[in-house]
């Protein structure tokens, strides 16, 4: 069984990454995870009226949480094409991405995933997350994200470092039994590439190729930034960006992921980030 983690804020476009996420996965065995975190609001009250604080008020946002995760667990269980799904309902009062992590370890996540914002804003909490969670791939879901018959996952580097195959492979195996075309978009002009790009470049093709046991299309695209023009023509399909792994300047927090940018330029793809 698969197990992805989905945080959840109640919102429609929460729900409607979940519907998108049970289509995608509907012939997988997955086992999914709602997460719900929430936070006492301290600021408004002083000392002596936070000690004076009663059990009510104390699980009032528990109770209000548990509420509405039963409410999306009850809403998926009856579907007739769900039989080979489980779901569970986890409420924490913890920062979202401390609680994605926490999770993550706790019950050895596959898959997170992540909701997109409207517009092109990224928001705190997926930065984070992409900060915070390195040992499994992420899946951002924009809003009114749609399936098509087919699943086509693109996937976009310059191949100056080599891919991280584990978490590409863990993906695949999410929808193993899935027919996936993949796609591989080079974000540099054709006979330009380095002898170590096209040694990476030609690693990646021949392990696709044996594992899909069919072959991998590839293109040629001028810059990293021409990457928007193809995310448009796209839609429906499933951009994979690589997160380098961090340096010392963003380890000390003075520069963010560099993935950041691309993903204001597709946001309107669901976009599966991996790890380097």
């Amino acid at each position: 069984m698969k197990k992805i983690l989905i945080p959840t804020d109640f919102s429609l476009n929460s729900y409607q990454t979940i519907d998108y996420i049970v289509e995608l996965f509907k012939n997988e065995h997955c086992e999914f995870y709602f997460l719900n975190t929430f936070t006492y609001d301290v600021n408004s009250l002083n000392a002596i009226e936070l000690l004076q604080a009663d059990d009510e008020w104390y699980d009032k946002p528990k109770q209000e949480s548990l509420r509405l995760l039963g409410k999306i667990v009850e809403r998926y269980i009856p579907r007739k094409n769900t039989t080979n799904h489980s779901f569970n309902a986890i409420s924490d009062c913890i920062d979202l991405t401390e609680g994605i992590v926490v999770n993550v370890e706790k019950i050895g996540i596959d898959l997170v995933i992540l909701t997109g914002k409207p517009g092109n804003k990224i928001s705190k909490n997926t930065g984070n997350t992409l900060e915070r969670v390195r040992c499994c791939p992420i899946l951002i879901v924009p809003p009114h994200a749609s399936i098509c018959k087919s699943i086509n996952l693109t996937i976009a580097s310059n191949f100056k470092q080599k891919i991280n195959t584990l978490e590409l492979y863990k993906f695949i195996k999410v929808l193993e039994n899935t027919n996936i075309e993949i796609e591989i978009l080079v974000l540099e002009k054709e006979n330009t590439l380095d002898i170590d790009a096209s040694n990476n470049l030609e690693v990646l093709i021949d392990y696709l190729s044996r594992i899909l046991n069919k072959s991998i299309g590839l293109k040629y695209i001028s810059s990293s930034f021409c990457i928007k023009d193809y995310a448009q023509l796209n839609l429906s399909s499933i951009m994979c960006i690589i997160d380098r792994k961090p340096d010392l300047f963003r380890k000390i927090g003075l520069l963010k992921s560099n993935i950041i940018p691309i993903l204001k330029q597709i946001r309107g793809n669901t976009v599966l980030t991996i790890h380097q």
